[in-house]
């Protein structure tokens, strides 16, 4: 897998029967996950990677708008364009990067708590954290 990327209230409309779930995707979390918020501003972005060894991670946004770039291993990049409402399933081990539109986002994520590395691609090296 190397994305999956969908808008919450679409999905929600295609249930004909409000009694069944809609299943999605898969999602492998081995070992203990967090579940969190965060608010990130545009100084925080510019070319700061992360990956998650530990298992996939999901990213609601909440508010905002912004595009993620998933690299995986092998094949190019991915970009996916996201606005509130929009969820984003990040397969273990693709490192991924964000790119803000607007002045900040607010996202609900769910992510391993262990095997996470951070690192930035930025010239003058600097870090969101």
């Amino acid at each position: 897998m190397t994305g999956l990327c969908f808008t919450i209230a679409t999905e929600l409309a295609a249930i004909a029967d409000p009694r069944h779930a809609r299943m999605l995707g898969d999602f492998a979390a081995p070992r203990d996950a967090m579940l969190g918020v965060i608010r990130i501003g545009v100084e925080g972005t510019e070319g700061f990677w992360e990956r998650h060894d530990g298992g996939d991670e999901l990213l609601v946004l909440v508010s905002g708008r912004m595009t993620m770039t998933l690299r995986p291993a092998s094949g190019p990049d991915q970009a996916h364009d996201l606005g509130a409402g929009d969820a984003l399933l990040i397969p273990r081990g693709v490192a991924h990067s964000g790119r803000l539109h607007t002045p900040e986002v607010h996202i609900l994520f769910v992510t391993p708590r262990d095997g996470n590395e951070a690192w930035t691609e930025h010239p003058e090296g600097k870090r969101r954290h």
